[in-house]
């Protein structure tokens, strides 16, 4: 028999944290997102524009000012939230997750809580999240909103690890009660405008909070507890052990346990939470750089969902969108082929639970209910599936 997540984090919630007992419906969305599965991971801003990927501005060594002034050629005119929504749904995805902000600190919303480094102030002016959160609603995906949590742009913002490009700001008045405030305003406006399953946070590792052993305080029981105020998850990419408010545990580049890429040296799999694996589809860049002709082939794809969901985890595959709004050709392509392996294969990864059969490497599994799906990989050919009983 099945034993739902709803019910390993019911029956872990109190040795693991013993002062604090997730809401019952936070366990309910807890389990509901990781039945999904297969999501599409979105970075787009003005970074774009540049076609260098989306760290351009701090490692090229590039003016902030002088990249802030793209915001007046920012005009994606071809993006298209159906036809996006639409690829993403007929690949077997069930949610997106987009950068609402990135460490640049462009919005990709119409926010009031800025200095008007946002969308509206853009040719283009259309607000993206909106069309986004309106088309998954009609397509019955799931939207969640990545918001980074350092800023380059800021002068509010305390400068971190991350140095380059705040050195290049002319005015710096670095106070971060200032900045949690803008930040917690953004926030309240992303859960109030759109409804977003969960708030997706990044860039902590630019300052090592108190309880990492540093010296900062992210004050994060504030700015949880008001998404947990508005019925929305959190997750939090920060490379580090998973603490007790955070719905989901994330793993960079990486499959739960293995390191295999450095970023989860410090991170070990905590029982009872959902988990993610974040990943590229154009190699080594989130962000679209015209020069990486390195996509991943559809297999490799299929091949990464397949090993997530052996592991218990989520897959989230990234792409990113060219500067006029339209998602790269490849990228379509590829999961065109993706799509059509999920339509007759996804009974076997949705709401699935880590199967227990397989050494891990070329044979992995899955279960749920009665059965197990047992998958036998291939750099080249698609899975070779074979289904047995399940004692449990």
């Amino acid at each position: 028999m099945k034993k739902s997540v709803c019910a390993a984090v019911a029956a872990l919630a109190v040795p693991l944290f013993a002062d604090y007992v997730p809401a019952e419906w936070t366990i309910e969305k807890r389990e509901q997102f990781a039945e999904q599965r297969f999501g599409i991971f979105i970075h787009w801003g003005l970074y774009a524009c540049y076609a260098q990927g989306e760290w351009y501005l701090e490692n090229a060594g590039l003016d902030e000012e002088a990249y802030s002034e793209m915001i007046g050629g920012f005009c994606p005119s071809k993006f298209d939230a159906r036809e996006w929504v639409r690829t993403f749904k007929d690949a077997g995805a069930r949610y997106v997750t987009i950068t609402s902000r990135h460490h640049d600190g462009f919005s990709l919303w119409p926010t009031k809580a800025d200095d008007g480094y946002n969308i509206a102030n853009t040719p283009f002016k259309r607000d993206i999240l909106g069309e986004l959160a309106q088309a998954c609603r009609e397509e019955g995906l799931q939207l969640n909103f990545y918001y980074s949590l350092m800023d380059w742009h800021r002068p509010d913002y305390p400068s971190g690890n991350c140095r380059n490009a705040r050195n290049t700001l002319k005015v710096r008045n670095e106070d971060y009660a200032s900045y949690k405030r803008f930040m917690m305003a953004q926030i309240g406006e992303l859960l109030d405008s759109y409804s977003p399953g969960c708030i997706w946070f990044d860039g902590e590792w630019d300052h090592f909070d108190r309880d990492r052993g540093g010296d900062f305080d992210w004050g994060f029981d504030e700015i949880f507890d008001l998404i947990h105020s508005k019925g929305a998850l959190v997750a939090n990419n920060n490379h580090k052990p998973i603490r007790p408010k955070e719905d989901i545990q994330l793993f960079e580049r990486d499959l739960p346990g293995e390191n295999t890429t450095g970023f989860s040296a410090d991170q070990t799999v905590a029982s009872g939470r959902p988990i993610e694996q974040c990943d590229v589809i154009q190699e080594n860049v989130w962000g679209y750089r015209i020069a990486e002709r390195a996509f991943r082939t559809p297999v490799q794809v299929v091949n990464m969902i397949v090993r997530a969901a052996a592991k218990d985890s989520n897959l989230l595959m990234n792409i990113g969108p060219q500067a006029d709004g339209r998602l790269p050709s490849k990228a379509i392509e590829i999961m065109g082929e993706v799509g059509k392996w999920m339509k007759d294969n996804g009974d076997k990864i949705y709401g699935t639970r880590a199967g227990g059969v397989g050494d891990g490497k070329e044979t992995v599994s899955t279960r749920k209910g009665g059965e197990i799906y047992v998958f036998t990989l291939s750099e080249t050919e698609f899975p070779k599936i074979e289904t047995k009983k399940s004692n449990r």
